[in-house]
């Protein structure tokens, strides 16, 4: 007989196909987010799942909750595979490769990452929450690379506004969606790119 703090057999099998269902939408989910935007409808995620629309209502609620949730885990998820500085690493290796990383998972990440940081003003409710997560926490991803390359240079101090503003922009999502979808070029590319404009201005702006 299961006691007070354990859960029968059939509690938690039915918690566990719960959550696959879960899983299975957010998946879903981010691939439809990631071609349509934000504009993305439940009956299309449902399409994507393989479920019903009502198994995503069930789930969810509201279609606004579901995306909210999708976009969250993305973001929650984000930086798990930037690398980090290993001990001995240096300006030149670590962050062209960081660069590349970025830009994959921007590209990955697609239309609605980008719409949630051009739109994130206008948006309200719930998606208007997630906007200013993303936003918080883009502000201190960007302070802490920039300062990491900072260092990564032999510097001390705190980064130049202007430096920090310029690793902003060559970490956006903006940058990946107008090289890689407007001007057709890789990721490599963009990254490559990017690393070369950044080391340069921080090798200029280090004091000598």
């Amino acid at each position: 007989m299961a006691t007070s703090t354990e859960a029968s057999p059939g509690v938690s099998l039915i918690h566990e196909q719960r959550q696959v269902a879960r899983d299975r939408i957010e998946r879903a989910a981010w691939r439809v987010l990631s071609a349509k935007g934000l504009s993305a409808t439940a009956e299309e995620v449902a399409s994507e799942a393989g479920v019903s629309i009502r198994t995503v209502f069930r789930h969810y609620g509201t279609r606004d909750h579901m995306i909210a949730t999708a976009l969250r885990a993305q973001l929650f998820h984000y930086s798990d595979t930037l690398p980090i500085p290993e001990p001995g690493a240096t300006l030149e290796t670590w962050l062209p490769e960081l660069l590349c990383e970025v830009h994959r998972v921007n590209a990955v990440m697609g239309r609605a990452y980008w719409e949630l940081a051009a739109l994130g003003y206008t948006l309200t409710g719930e998606l208007g929450a997630v906007a200013a997560e993303r936003l918080a926490g883009r502000t201190r991803f960007i302070n802490t690379v920039s300062r990491g390359a900072w260092r990564l240079a032999g510097n001390r101090s705190r980064p130049p506004s202007w430096l920090v503003d310029l690793f902003a922009i060559h970490l956006s999502s903006f940058t990946t969606r107008e090289l890689v979808s407007d001007f057709g070029r890789s990721v490599e590319e963009v990254a490559s790119m990017s690393s070369r404009v950044l080391i340069s201005a921080l090798r200029s702006a280090s004091p000598d």
